[in-house]
């Protein structure tokens, strides 16, 4: 009987061996049909539209003045699976009369001695050069033109579910708006004077803009 006992413990550790196994492979079966993922395409959505939000700064203490334009026109290519390739197709115009600060002296200054006293800037025109990232985050670089020059601007993207925000700045010295800068400065006076006498308005401006896109996950 002794003589049985080890063949007996080779052939149970064979065979559990072999169910392991077998239960591993399993295991990693169902793991790869877990970690499948829908593929998403995303597209302009017309009816969301897209929102251009603006902060200039005056006074030397540099407080913050917010508005936005209340029309923006975009034309985009086709559907994609990469906010890349949807980036890259953009177009887009705004009427600069659509200027809205929530206060109506201050956007008639803004429109008349401020977009007035520059070139041709009825409207601002714009479209993308290029854009690097992923369906998270990256760049987007746009062809801008303001004042009757086009410049480059480089913006921050963020992707999160459908919503596309950019964000960056413009410095107006870098369009030769340096006259409209003074001009504003001038009409505004008394309310771009901060404590220490100074009347200040500054060139540079930030930008935000979002739009909330088609998501189709299949």
């Amino acid at each position: 009987m002794r003589k049985l006992i080890l063949p007996l413990a080779v052939f149970a550790a064979f065979t559990i061996t072999s169910c392991g196994g077998e239960e591993t492979k399993t295991s990693e079966s169902n793991t790869d049909t877990e970690a499948t993922e829908d593929i998403c395409f995303y597209s302009y959505n017309e009816a969301t539209g897209t929102q251009v939000r603006w902060t200039a700064f005056k006074t030397t203490a540099k407080k913050p003045v917010g508005g936005q334009f209340n029309q923006v026109n975009v034309t985009v290519g086709e559907k994609s699976t990469k906010i890349t390739d949807i980036l890259k197709t953009i177009k887009f115009n705004i009427p600069t009369s659509s200027t809205n600060t929530a206060n109506e002296d201050r956007d008639t200054k803004i429109i008349n001695s401020f977009f007035g006293a520059m070139d041709a800037t009825d409207l601002i025109i714009g479209q993308v050069k290029n854009a690097e990232g992923n369906n998270e985050s990256g760049t987007c670089t746009f062809y801008l033109t303001l004042n009757n020059v086009e410049q480059e601007v480089i913006l921050n993207y963020t992707l999160k579910d459908a919503l596309l925000v950019l964000m960056g700045g413009i410095d107006l010295i870098d369009f030769s708006a340096e006259n409209a800068v003074s001009s504003l400065n001038e009409v505004c006076g008394a309310l771009h004077t901060g404590e220490d006498g100074v009347t200040k308005t500054w060139s540079v401006v930030e930008l935000s803009i979002e739009t909330t896109l088609n998501k189709d996950c299949h």
